[in-house]
């Protein structure tokens, strides 16, 4: 009997890796809901095409976790984002969710809705003042009960520290280009929910009821059991077109987004 040594061992411990790896890609999403699926505390990453639906799925996983919990809710903008633009947001909000641009005001136990995180945790800024602060807020948001929620378009753009603490990315119907131009370590995943996306809409033209469908619909890779789930999403009851364009002119304040 030969003995077996400890290079066998690695090799073998490798090859595990690597299948659970391909298992985690090839196999068929498990089914899943917000409340489920969504850890409190924790970090999520929501990414997709512009116009898609992730400011809204954002918006409803705070509504859930509110209804189940009785956590209220943060959204914060920019700096720069002009005050006028911060109390019409406000406005329309329910008194649960406050508009704020300090991360000093983030309060414990509640979820924090970081829209366009890309303006303020860029890439080419990680090693910044504020990109630091960041990091440390991200560091202490278990202790502290936070649900963090980050929204970009592509990870490429957003600084590498906020990528690497997540807890779940999800993915709202990534274009094929966003696979092409993804960080390495995540093309595969993107690849994975571009091919999601595809089969959800088998070739057909983008009818409203073929958008509708891609709007509801989520991949989420789970990265503490290592596997994808899909979700669906509506509208949180409070939801207007406006919460979807919070950095564009907002002269339709009030007016209802098409609903799923």
């Amino acid at each position: 009997m030969v003995k077996s040594t400890f290079l066998d061992k690695l090799r073998r411990w490798r090859k595990d890796k690597e299948e659970q790896y391909a298992r985690a890609i090839m196999e068929m999403p498990a089914k899943g809901t917000i409340i489920k699926a969504i850890p409190f505390p924790g970090v999520v990453l929501i990414m997709g095409r512009r116009r898609f639906g992730k400011t809204a799925l954002a918006h409803e996983i705070a509504n859930q976790i509110h209804k189940v919990r009785n956590v209220p809710a943060v959204v914060h903008l920019p700096p720069s984002a002009p005050q006028e633009i911060k109390k019409k947001i406000q406005k329309i909000l329910p008194d649960w969710i406050m508009v704020t641009t300090k991360k000093e005001e983030w309060p414990k136990r509640c979820v924090v809705i970081y829209d366009e995180a890309a303006q303020t945790a860029h890439a080419r800024r990680t090693q910044s003042g504020a990109a630091v602060e960041l990091d440390n807020l991200i560091g202490v948001s278990g202790q502290r009960e936070q649900l963090l929620i980050f929204i970009c378009h592509h990870s490429k753009k957003l600084d590498p520290n906020v990528v690497r603490e997540v807890n779940r990315i999800i993915w709202k119907q990534p274009t094929y280009a966003y696979q092409l131009f993804e960080r390495d370590e995540l093309t595969d995943f993107t690849m994975k929910a571009s091919d999601f996306f595809a089969d959800l809409r088998r070739g057909r033209a983008y009818t409203e009821p073929v958008k509708k469908l891609l709007k509801k619909s989520s991949l989420m890779l789970d990265f503490d059991d290592f596997r994808f789930v899909t979700i669906e999403n509506k509208l949180p009851p409070y939801w207007t077109e406006d919460l979807s364009t919070l950095f564009q002119d907002i002269s339709k304040v009030g007016h209802k987004a098409p609903g799923y």
